[in-house]
């Protein structure tokens, strides 16, 4: 096993990649870095991994956040069904962003019409920092924090 190991990324698929990066742009300031598409054969050769109809195809971006954290985005074409991910279910169910101020974020998200699933309660082993959860454009979950625990 490999003592060196890190995260390089974390694959994300998105109904619209331009929209998706737009939201996590204007509130938490990360950047597109780059785009481009996985063409039919490219998805065709990895049947097991994709399960997609012959002729799908999937755009691609790496979304970076200012510390240097990279959303591979994935816009798939034909695009199945979105449903809100479950908590309780095995598998990946949110990503936790640090914020400055989660009752400033949460009061200016939620005033330009951000779904929230709670208001901000206190952190609890943190004095006077909050944590509060919240659903980005596709209803991903993010959870926001003032701590980076």
């Amino acid at each position: 096993m490999s003592s060196d190991s890190k995260l390089v990324h974390i694959g994300i698929t998105v109904t619209n990649i331009n929209e998706f990066s737009a939201f996590y742009e204007k509130y938490f300031g990360f950047t597109l870095k780059r785009t481009g598409t996985f063409p039919p054969e490219f998805i065709a050769d990895a049947p097991s991994l994709y399960r997609l109809e012959k002729g799908a195809y999937s755009d691609f971006g790496f979304l970076e956040s200012p510390n240097g954290i990279v959303l591979e985005l994935f816009q798939f074409n034909p695009i199945l069904s979105v449903e809100d991910p479950l908590w309780n279910k095995p598998g990946y169910h949110h990503i936790c962003l640090k914020v400055d101020s989660v009752l400033d974020t949460y009061k200016r998200m939620s005033d330009e019409g951000v779904e929230f699933y709670f208001e901000p309660k206190p952190l609890g082993h943190i004095p006077n920092a909050y944590w509060v959860f919240l659903k980005d454009p596709d209803g991903n979950m993010i959870e926001l924090q003032e701590t980076d625990l």
